[in-house]
């Protein structure tokens, strides 16, 4: 697996190497866009909107764009911000995981251990991972990739380490945004919905599930390419019943 960070986990004033790999990969088949007359692939070409001209890699720098003025940056001065953040995951602190709210778990990443030729990396890290595992805690971290900053939790996971990156507080938008209708519900209509529950209630197996979209996608595009003509079918909703008469169907079957 190829890694997609490398620096150092400082565990108080211990530097860990480690290297940090995505954890998660996409299961989805890829559509070209193409000329709906010749098939010919659609490109999109990097253009300046004032004067129309095509421009290549090394004509384009980053700018902040403040009361119309274009303030132009560098790489290299963006990078000069954090030069020290950017080659350390810092550990924030240590808390029980059930103090991290759900709402803000986000994308998972591996972290190993980096090239045996820095001294100590092995024992440094099976050192962390079990003191996490005796104390029952996770590590809260920090750290910066590229010209982002990211949060996250880090707990042991089999032969390595989990990192979840979390969103902060200020990105989650607050629920009451959500509209709800207000409503009222039975005492006897909701024991009969957990009645429900419990008969649907199973021992949950992960890897037992698989993505069947992209499956049946493959599929279509298998039928495309032998000719096989391609029917569209119709979506009805189904006709539902009174609340109570489809819980009493439920609890029947």
């Amino acid at each position: 697996m190829r890694s997609i960070w490398s620096g150092y986990l400082s565990f108080g004033s211990i530097l860990i190497p480690v290297r940090q790999y995505a954890a998660s990969g996409t299961l989805h088949v890829s559509f070209h866009q193409v000329h709906k007359t010749d098939c010919g692939r659609v490109r999109y070409k990097k253009v300046c909107e004032k004067d129309g001209e095509e421009l290549n890699p090394e004509d384009i720098i980053k700018a902040y764009i403040v009361g119309g003025e274009c303030l132009k940056f560098t790489d290299e001065e963006l990078d000069s911000l954090k030069p020290f953040s950017t080659k350390i995951m810092e550990i924030l602190g240590f808390c029980n995981i059930e103090e991290i709210p759900m709402e803000a778990l986000n994308k998972p990443y591996y972290l190993g251990t980096d090239s045996p030729k820095k001294g100590g990396a092995g024992k440094s890290f099976l050192l962390l991972k079990e003191s996490m595992n005796k104390s029952n805690k996770v590590a809260v971290v920090k750290w910066v990739s590229r010209t982002n900053e990211y949060l996250g939790m880090l707990q042991p996971y089999e032969k390595g380490l989990l990192l979840k990156q979390l969103l902060y507080h200020e990105q989650v938008k607050p629920i009451e945004e959500v509209e709800v209708l207000d409503a009222e519900v039975e005492d006897e209509l909701v024991d009969k919905g957990v009645k429900a529950i419990e008969k649907m209630t199973f021992k949950f197996d992960w890897s037992k599930y698989t993505e069947t979209y992209t499956q049946e996608v493959k599929e279509l595009v298998e039928k495309k390419f032998i000719g096989e003509e391609v029917v569209v079918g119709e979506f009805k909703v189904p006709e539902t019943r009174s609340i109570e008469a489809e819980l009493e169907k439920m609890l029947e079957e």
